[in-house]
């Protein structure tokens, strides 16, 4: 794991704890931010820091996770440290202020056109959009003007996607509907953990105040930048509609999450949410009203209502709608009801418990081909490699991570228990001429989330009914970055899915956007509808989904 460090030295005084509290939780009292996916359970070794000077010995589980050259230099994990003394630190340097933003091709061209039609607004015509298709016309800035009694002052909108491991954020001009600005960042409450269970854990553990006002401040950092991007005053930001799952929404209202952690798993509340900026915790600079939008139970979110909302599937027929994040949410159906679920395949697709996982930020790789090459560094060499940005590689991101392993199992390097040969197995599978290392456990997680989702496929359209879904949206972290023929291979999606599916990019944040611009009365209703006519398959203890599981975690090297 390449790791560089900030110039900067962190003096953190002598801890209030003693030595019963890590160093991770000492930094995050003081308002730094370590990346622990584990959440501070000492079994992913991503938490380094480094000591300035004297640097306490390691523990036997720095000495297995860290290398020697590592530990000489100072290097140690936050969560196994606990000295109460003083002590001179630098953290890892983070670019999670360049988490590429994941928006759909609408939101991309600058505008969201009105998906319902208005007789009494001069000018728009009816239209059709799903997806990438095109677009309604849009409102002129005239005749907006005249709707919204615009009074020259600039009134603006902001719309945010609360994702377990990273926000989006896009700012619009109320008045013409355009976007003006977007931002994007790390979710700060992955240092309690990469997953929703490690956060609810800590919530009913004590830290849900804590959880509640790290949300709090990424959304004022959002904010800041956004305006900031669009030039304008804190005070023209006069409106946000949020989105999330059912535990972010939670941690944000200040909800308890101890409902969410084990059965029956029941919400405190689900429906939408209308209220102020200061009832969420945000800075007071934010005179806005806000709006939550509605979730449908503990594991499927208003972020999948919102991207059912968006794409309109409440008006079609036999669809399916996959965001592949850290809980897998996933709906079947249309216009005659949903039938929804989720499956846990962890942070693993956003490159969370994965060796040389990285967040989409620049330098991440995002689309690779290997061959097999003696003369190569570790007989593997890296035929094509596309990264964000263009940047120098620093690490694969969730498209990256299927890439990888697609071309593994393509070049035979792994049998199809996910085993590699050596001498891959003991060394890793160099990517990028042995920048990094694609290692034995990393393939084990792989297996492990496409395996729930896979299984969470199969056992939801099987329960449905509906036969084969007439067209698959894959919405989440994967943009419209992943290559179709590599999730087949690694058997992430099933071969009848060839040819029916469409990248729709963040469709939670589309849904919010949607919401922001459309008229509100019936943006209401629909919701209402949505999650009135949706039931929820759990995969728990359903047989179905325990058998595929195992079977799916299995490649087929025979293709």
């Amino acid at each position: 794991m390449n790791v560089q460090y900030a110039k900067e030295v962190i003096e953190l005084p002598a801890g209030s704890g003693g030595k019963a509290e890590t160093l991770l939780m000492r930094l995050i009292r003081a308002g730094h931010y370590v990346d622990a996916p584990c959440g501070g359970k000492g079994t992913c070794g991503r938490c380094r820091v480094r000591f300035v000077s004297e640097a306490p010995q390691p523990t036997a589980n720095e000495r297995r996770l860290l290398t020697e050259e590592e530990r000489s230099s100072g290097v140690r994990l936050a969560c196994e440290v606990r000295v109460a003394e003083a002590c001179s630190l630098q953290l890892p340097v983070s670019r999670e202020q360049e988490i590429d933003v994941l928006v759909t091709a609408d939101a991309a061209d600058g505008a969201i056109p009105s998906r319902t039609v208005d007789e009494g607004i001069p000018g728009q015509t009816a239209g059709t959009i799903h997806g990438q298709r095109d677009c309604v016309a849009m409102h002129s800035r005239e005749d907006a003007a005249k709707i919204w009694g615009h009074s020259g002052k600039k009134r603006c909108g902001a719309a945010v996607d609360i994702g377990t491991t990273t926000l989006a954020a896009t700012l619009y001009d109320l008045t013409d509907r355009k976007r003006i600005a977007a931002a994007s960042s790390v979710n700060h409450q992955r240092a309690y953990g990469a997953d929703v269970l490690s956060r609810i854990q800590a919530a009913n553990e004590g830290a849900a105040e804590k959880l509640r006002l790290s949300i709090s401040r990424d959304i004022d950092a959002l904010l800041a930048g956004l305006v900031a991007d669009a030039g304008i005053p804190d005070d023209a930001v006069e409106e946000l509609v949020i989105v999330g799952n059912t535990t972010m929404c939670h941690l944000l209202r200040g909800l308890s999450c101890a409902g969410l952690g084990a059965a029956p798993f029941t919400p405190e509340d689900l429906s939408l949410w209308e209220g102020s900026g200061a009832e969420l915790a945000l800075s007071d600079q934010w005179s806005v009203s806000v709006t939550i939008l509605p979730g449908i139970s503990a594991f499927v979110g208003a972020d999948i209502v919102a991207g059912i909302y968006a794409m309109e599937m409440d008006r079609e027929k036999n669809v399916l709608l996959l965001d592949i994040g850290t809980n897998g949410e996933m709906a079947a159906g249309g216009a005659d009801g949903f039938l929804v679920t989720s499956a846990a395949a962890g942070p693993v697709f956003e490159g969370g418990n994965i060796s040389c996982g990285v967040a989409g930020v620049p330098g991440a790789v995002t689309n690779l081909v290997l061959e097999r090459d003696p003369a190569a560094t570790g007989g593997i060499r890296t035929v094509e490699l596309s990264t964000i940005a263009g940047e120098t590689p620093i690490g694969l991101c969730g498209t990256g991570i299927i890439d990888a392993v697609g071309e593994a199992v393509r070049l035979g390097l792994i049998d199809e228990n996910g085993t590699f040969e050596e001498p891959w197995f003991t060394d890793g599978m160099p990517v990028a001429e042995g920048r990094f290392r694609f290692r034995q456990e990393d393939v084990r997680q792989v297996q492990m989330g496409k395996a729930a989702i896979r299984a969470g496929i199969e056992t939801l359209l099987a329960e449905y009914g509906g036969g084969d879904p007439e067209e698959i949206l894959i919405a989440g972290g994967f943009g419209c970055r992943m290559d179709e023929e590599q999730a087949i291979r690694i058997g992430l999606f099933p071969e009848q899915f060839r040819g029916h599916i469409t990248m729709i990019g963040n469709s939670a944040l589309a849904g919010a956007q949607r919401y922001l611009l459309d008229d509100r009365t019936a943006a209401k209703q629909r919701l209402a509808s949505i999650t009135g006519h949706a039931q929820e398959l759990s995969l728990a203890m359903h047989p179905k989904f325990n058998e595929l599981y195992l079977d799916k975690m299995f490649f087929d090297t025979d293709r």
